[in-house]
């Protein structure tokens, strides 16, 4: 979890970097809600990364469900998000909306990642031999 939540982090201030200097050279317009979208998305990946890794070693044989289910809430509320963000601004709905594909894309490319990880992680060392 550690290892992830700092990825993460990291992937974060990659975004806000490369945002900053986009606009800093006259790129693109600003995303009003960069910050928050930033911050939305490190803690929603966080949040259901820890929660799916609880259930995978918990209960391993519920992974698929409950990471369907945990996409399924995650289209739900990510939708809700970006859908206040662009009527609380709609002028700068394009440079949010953008940001938060992006973001959400690369967010959920690491989760994945990681998550992959620790499903093979999983799996016992002596595949190739019979049991008993």
């Amino acid at each position: 979890m550690l290892r992830f939540s700092i990825l993460t982090i990291l992937l974060a201030v990659a975004l806000f970097g490369l945002v900053e200097a986009g606009v800093a050279r006259g790129w693109f317009l600003r995303p009003t809600f960069e910050l928050e979208i930033l911050i939305f998305l490190v803690s929603a990946h966080l949040v259901l990364y820890s929660v799916i890794t609880r259930q995978l070693n918990q209960r391993p044989e519920n992974f698929v469900k409950v990471y369907l289910g945990s996409t399924v809430l995650r289209i739900l509320f990510f939708g809700i998000f970006v859908f206040a963000i662009i009527k609380l601004d709609p002028p700068s709905g394009t440079q949010n909306a953008l940001l938060f594909l992006i973001s959400y894309f690369l967010f959920t490319s690491l989760e994945v990642l990681a998550l992959y990880v620790a499903v093979v992680s999983q799996k016992p060392t002596n595949l190739g031999q019979k049991e008993g």
